[in-house]
């Protein structure tokens, strides 16, 4: 486990921009803009990236986010354990961090920003923020569900109900980035500067996730690995669930066009 600082100087090592050989900017969670700041007369905190030791709390500055918002933990996640678990401490403008707060994830298109008293966090990271509150919830138990920091109301899973339907459909809509694996390999090894020795194992693999709760088809990026007893289904990027039902219903995801 890092220290509350320890895990903000973490973030300088594992969000680096992976396409910047010189290792000087980190990637900005919810942001979308590259424009370099400042390009105008005020803060302008759409950017998706940032110099890595512009950290503070002022205009053009980068801080860090917690995408499981602290308070919404229960109890609340603090500032030592999951408050400073950096598998879901992201760095983000000091001003769209503020604008996000505590704010819980809705369902929403286009760039991050505000869903009535909510907030979606953007198409580039909605994939993201869906691993990250999946491992929070594999790790943290009852005190991170995700039911917690969702929209109230929100469809949940079939066979759990502190899971809800958006993260899986943002999980399989949204495949893992090189920048999500750079980040989740430098965390695992012990070796490096502030790593915590563990992984996200849902940036391994989305499609555990589908295995685990069902829902739309996450990527499979172990398809030699017999994962369950419908690898024919999952070989050919069909679900069907919930099964077995009880309302003698199905519901049939497939990447394949369906005729009949």
């Amino acid at each position: 486990q890092l220290s509350y600082a320890e895990a903000e100087n973490a973030i300088r090592y594992t969000d680096l921009d992976p396409s910047d050989g010189s290792n000087t900017n980190v990637f900005l969670i919810y942001g979308f803009s590259d424009n370099i700041c400042p390009s105008g007369t005020s803060d302008e905190n759409d950017h998706r990236r940032r110099n890595k030791n512009d950290d503070g709390t002022g205009n053009c500055q980068w801080n860090r986010e917690h995408t499981y918002a602290k308070s919404l933990g229960n109890p609340d996640l603090g500032t030592s354990g999951p408050g400073a678990d950096v598998h879901h401490l992201r760095a983000a403008d000091v001003e769209r961090n503020s604008d996000r707060g505590s704010e819980k994830f809705a369902a929403g298109s286009g760039n991050s920003g505000d869903i009535g008293a909510n907030w979606y966090p953007g198409d580039e990271w909605k994939g993201d923020v869906a691993r990250m509150m999946m491992y929070m919830y594999l790790r943290y138990g009852t005190q991170c569900l995700p039911t917690g920091v969702s929209q109230s109301g929100i469809t949940t899973a079939t066979n759990d109900s502190n899971m809800v339907q958006l993260f899986l459909e943002w999980n399989a809509e949204d495949p893992v980035s090189l920048y999500e694996d750079r980040r989740n390999t430098y965390l695992g090894n012990t070796s490096n500067t502030y790593a915590q020795g563990n992984r996200n194992p849902f940036i391994d693999n989305p499609y555990l996730a589908t295995v685990i709760w069902g829902g739309p088809v996450a990527e499979n990026r172990w398809p030699t690995v017999f994962l369950s007893s419908e690898s024919f289904l999952a070989e050919n990027a069909v679900s069907i669930y919930p099964n077995p039902t009880n309302t003698n219903e199905v519901e049939i995801f497939t990447k394949e066009s369906i005729t009949k």
